[in-house]
């Protein structure tokens, strides 16, 4: 039977004037090297960095190990994958006003854009009128808002395993380190879009190759977020160049970014 080495790395790195802390698992057996990321995300994770270091089972952790272990079993090398990018292509709004959205959507390029399940139906409502040629509104209601009430196509995200009845979804966005693994299934007639939650290089880079597992159209993934971070925890780097997220070809972590908690072989 072959020997399974796990090593376990913690990572803290600065992010938006705040810190964002993860954990990198790696899988070597009989010289395949798997990767995994388990990075809960403050305020949207029900886990913390701490419940998954005490072995509770919860939605990153699936995906962490499940990514990892993907790479053993399914071995598979991706060069790039067509993105959103943060801040250029989609607007956050949801923690603005209705004037201030208006006025920041009218200065910016944008194709979707979120209000993270906190604006009012009359305020969805109102910048929807303002912005008819938006492709998707993401979450444009709080909970207990009239959603049948909101006309305009609509994408899911936080609530998308338990979607509030708009008449008019066009994309379920899925994010893997909040939904955990298995991922629902593509649903007929709305774009499946992966997502980040803010996951090192190296996370981004594993949510892609489930993109191209899964065999699902590659229309412009939710990924285009590493440029948010300001330092990279890997040699290596990626880069976005008209719409496409490239990277390199293989993943060398500096040592001095990460702090090694476990490393054993089983």
């Amino acid at each position: 039977m072959a020997l399974l080495r796990r090593t376990l790395y913690r990572y803290a790195r600065r992010f938006q004037g705040g810190i964002r802390e993860g954990l990198l698992l790696r899988l070597e057996e009989e010289k395949r090297v798997g990767w995994g990321e388990i990075a809960p995300l403050p305020g949207f994770s029900k886990e913390t960095i701490d419940d998954v270091l005490q072995g509770k089972a919860c939605p990153s952790a699936e995906w962490g190990w499940a990514a990892a272990k993907l790479d053993l079993t399914q071995p598979l090398e991706v060069a790039s994958i067509p993105v959103r990018v943060l801040h250029q292509d989609k607007l956050k709004v949801g923690h603005l006003s209705l004037e201030e959205a208006i006025v920041l959507g009218k200065r910016s390029f944008f194709t979707t854009v979120d209000m993270n399940q906190k604006w009012s139906l009359e305020k969805a409502l109102a910048f929807a009128k303002a912005f008819p040629r938006v492709k998707s509104f993401e979450e444009p209601l709080k909970p207990g808002e009239d959603a049948a009430a909101f006309p305009y196509p609509v994408a899911l995200d936080e609530s998308v395993k338990n979607p509030p009845p708009y008449p008019h979804v066009v994309v379920d966005t899925i994010k893997p380190t909040l939904i955990g693994y298995p991922l629902p299934k593509p649903r007929k007639g709305v774009d499946f879009i992966l997502s980040s939650s803010y996951e090192s290089e190296l996370g981004i880079y594993q949510i892609a190759k489930l993109a191209y597992r899964m065999k699902i159209p590659l229309k412009p993934m939710g990924l285009g977020t590493c440029h948010l971070f300001e330092e990279s925890l890997f040699e290596e780097g990626v880069h976005v160049k008209d719409g496409v997220l490239h990277f390199p070809k293989e993943w060398r972590l500096k040592m001095d970014k990460v702090e090694v908690i476990l490393d054993e072989t089983v």
